[in-house]
């Protein structure tokens, strides 16, 4: 076989063994996101805790890299705490260790059996498709390692190889570079350490120098989490910092020791394969039992190497690109960014909903925070629409159309301030000004609808459908006060002015328009859309 025939099949192989890591993570999150965020949620309260999640989360992405590029996406909403995410860091490098401990296991001979499983699942009912996929994508892993095993086979006879090897094997920092740069341009760590399995199967690359690959393929996976924190929160950018700097100390731990660590190798069990993938899972697991009990110190070190700068007030909070992978991610962060935009139209165009009736001033204000609602809206909308391209769950779709739904309600709300603003102005341009008596009837329904708002977001908030059915049972009342004090306005308190008359009854209009969002807001928490 000739040199280009080894690499294209052994490209090929890699080729076969990424696309079945996609298909099978895909899988895995179909047929678990929903359980895996409640676990996540439940299971941080403490390291300890964390690590567990950490582990669990990393076996169902088969990625500690997809699984820190998750965790830096739950703390930049504001799911995981900085100091909780530590652990869950360590822990998901263990989980991780499960792809591995699966490939070294000599099941690449029944690779099609599991294809051919996968595809029966797949097609018996659209239940089991998530778990076909599963089995698939494990199919299509153990293929792709055969194929670069057998790439290897020429490879062990070609003294030129053999001699290459030979010669940076005095260099073993040579291996641990080259193994970080290789994963981090695949974003795999388990491909790196299959490549690595491949050459040690009774071929020329030693154990030891299988282990140093082992090292480096540990330390590429903190690429992408580092680039993924680039636009996030200081938080999210402290938890990939330390998930750095966490691999690098683990490296540096085992290099003086590595002689005696691959002596003692063989003892675990197995031949090469599997005290290779025990190399790997021992790593992680020393890692983070030396790490643990410091994270918490190790968080406040953090805070001090990327101190928080004052700048200037960054609208979108939450969202960021990087999360749209996974939806679990990113629907969590469009829901934070969906309670802060709730957050800024109750505490900073609510309140001048009455003051602004004689001040320009208040309504300049009210207009500026109008166009940073506008902007969120079209963030949060454009974040959505990603994540929705994206292959969904039928919970992650019903959620995500939810949200959409929120967010344009919410956007309409801060329009109709808007649009009460301008109306208000027809006053100043004619001179004119409300009486005491339209004044207090306008006060008399902003006191209604403040509160049905606030049980409204209270209800998107906790997902509390109760308060969204009392918000909906106000709505008979509001109609019926907005006509009877539209009423007392033409037969009894009527100004004089028809300038004035329209504007009382834009700003009661507007009011009852509120309201209404309100009302939509909570049909749409209950599913009716």
């Amino acid at each position: 076989m000739s040199w280009v025939q080894v690499s294209i099949q052994l490209l090929g192989g890699l080729a076969i063994f990424l696309y079945g890591m996609y298909v099978a993570s895909e899988g895995l999150k179909k047929s678990s996101s929903h359980h895996l965020k409640q676990f996540l949620r439940k299971v941080t309260k403490n390291q300890w805790y964390g690590a567990l999640a950490g582990a669990v989360l990393a076996a169902v992405l088969q990625s500690s890299t997809a699984a820190t590029v998750m965790i830096v996406g739950f703390v930049n909403a504001g799911i995981i705490s900085l100091r909780r995410a530590m652990g869950v860091m360590l822990g998901s490098a263990v989980g991780t260790t499960l792809t591995v401990q699966l490939i070294a296991f000599a099941i690449t001979d029944y690779a099609i059996v599991f294809v051919i499983l996968g595809v029966t699942l797949f097609f018996i009912n659209s239940r089991f498709r998530s778990y076909g996929s599963v089995v698939l994508g494990f199919g299509f892993v153990f293929f792709g390692v055969g194929l670069m095993t057998e790439a290897m086979e020429p490879l062990r006879s070609s003294e030129a190889f053999v001699d290459f090897l030979l010669m940076i094997s005095d260099y073993p920092i040579l291996f641990v570079i080259a193994a970080a740069v290789f994963t981090a341009i695949v974003q795999n760590s388990a491909a790196t350490i299959a490549l690595a399995l491949a050459l040690t199967s009774g071929g020329p690359l030693s154990l030891e120098s299988a282990v140093y690959i082992v090292y480096g393929a540990n330390l590429g996976t903190v690429v992408t989490a580092l680039i993924s924190s680039l636009t996030t929160s200081k938080d999210a950018q402290r938890a990939a910092l330390a998930h750095a700097i966490f691999k690098a100390i683990g490296v540096l731990v085992f290099l003086p020791f590595t002689s005696l660590f691959v002596q003692l190798l063989p003892y675990t069990g197995g031949g090469a394969e599997r005290q290779i993938a025990n190399a790997h899972t021992i790593f992680n697991i020393v890692n983070m039992l030396l790490l643990l009990p410091f994270c918490n110190r190790f968080a406040n070190w953090m805070v001090k190497v990327l101190p928080d700068k004052k700048e200037l007030p960054k609208h979108v909070k939450y969202i960021d690109q990087h999360s749209v992978q996974f939806p679990t991610v990113g629907l969590l962060q469009a829901r934070k960014e969906l309670e802060n935009m709730s957050h800024r139209i109750r505490h900073r165009m609510f309140p001048y909903l009455i003051t602004m009736i004689h001040d320009e001033k208040v309504r300049k204000m009210v207009i500026e925070e109008e166009q940073v609602i506008d902007h969120l809206y079209k963030a949060i909308y454009h974040h959505l629409q990603r994540i929705m391209e994206e292959d969904l769950n039928d919970k992650e779709a019903e959620e995500a159309l939810k949200l959409l739904y929120f967010n344009n309600d919410m956007e309409r709300m801060a329009n109709i301030i808007k649009d009460m603003t301008r109306s208000i102005a027809k006053l100043d341009q004619g001179r004119k000004t409300l009486t005491k008596w339209e004044r207090t009837k306008i006060e008399e329904l902003y006191d209604e609808i403040v509160p049905h708002y606030d049980q409204a977001i209270k209800g998107f908030q906790e997902n509390n459908e109760s308060a969204a059915i009392d918000v909906i049972h106000t709505n008979p009342k509001i109609l019926r006060l907005e006509r009877e004090l539209r009423y007392q306005h033409f037969y009894q308190g009527a100004s004089s002015s028809s300038t004035v008359s329209v504007v009382f009854s834009d700003l009661m209009n507007g009011m009852l328009r509120i309201h209404q969002h309100s009302v939509n807001i909570s049909h749409t928490l209950l599913g009716m859309i």
